[in-house]
């Protein structure tokens, strides 16, 4: 059993197992807890979140292809606007803490480390969109748990992400961050967009 086709394919392609011997059951999500729901005000006295944001959730890695996210960002001119990266650091991931540094976006990127689960959601339904530039994702449960609390996903056209946001997600090269700020601000800009996509 695995968690995608892409991952089948994967499977099949490096251990030559035969295809009718694998079978894609598609991971679920937690069922809804009771959660508060915190404000933007609240997010400003827990976080330090005081704009409009973007939101990243995952751990800080090279295959999370963040600082990819964070040059597009930096070609992103809405001075009000902030990206929030949430997650534990992970294995090589001082390329990405010093990434905001590089494109002239220190001020304007927030990393908050480990979140809490009860705070999550909170920070995906108060946030403009979820953003997941991955280049390598076994499914994206993130992708999952970001249309559950109504945010909008953009994410990558590559490995499993588009089995997991299937029409109701906008796709993006991850390798070309001008492609990622134009669907980013495509999003950002058309409220009713947003709506429909949620």
């Amino acid at each position: 059993f695995t968690i995608s086709q892409s991952s089948k394919d994967d499977i099949i392609d490096v251990y030559g197992v035969d295809e009718s011997k694998i079978h894609v059951t598609y991971p679920g999500i937690k069922e809804g807890t009771n959660a508060k729901i915190l404000t933007m005000d609240d997010l400003r006295k827990k976080f330090g979140i005081d704009k409009d944001y973007i939101l990243f959730v995952g751990t800080l890695q090279p295959r999370k292809n963040i600082v990819k996210l964070i040059e597009a960002f930096s070609k992103i001119e809405k001075e009000n606007l902030i990206l929030v990266i949430v997650g534990k650091k992970g294995w090589l991931y001082e390329d990405i803490l010093s990434a905001p540094q590089k494109f002239g976006v220190l001020e304007r990127v927030k990393f908050l480390d480990f979140v809490e689960d009860k705070d999550l959601p909170s920070l995906y339904k108060n946030a403009l969109c979820f953003v997941l530039p991955s280049l390598y994702e076994g499914f994206g449960l993130p992708v999952l748990e970001a249309m559950k609390h109504g945010c909008p996903v953009l994410t990558s056209n590559v490995s499993s992400l588009p089995e997991a946001g299937g029409d109701a997600a906008i796709y993006f090269d991850p390798n070309n961050a001008d492609d990622i700020k134009e669907k980013i601000e495509k999003v950002i800009k058309d409220p009713k967009l947003r709506q429909e996509m949620v």
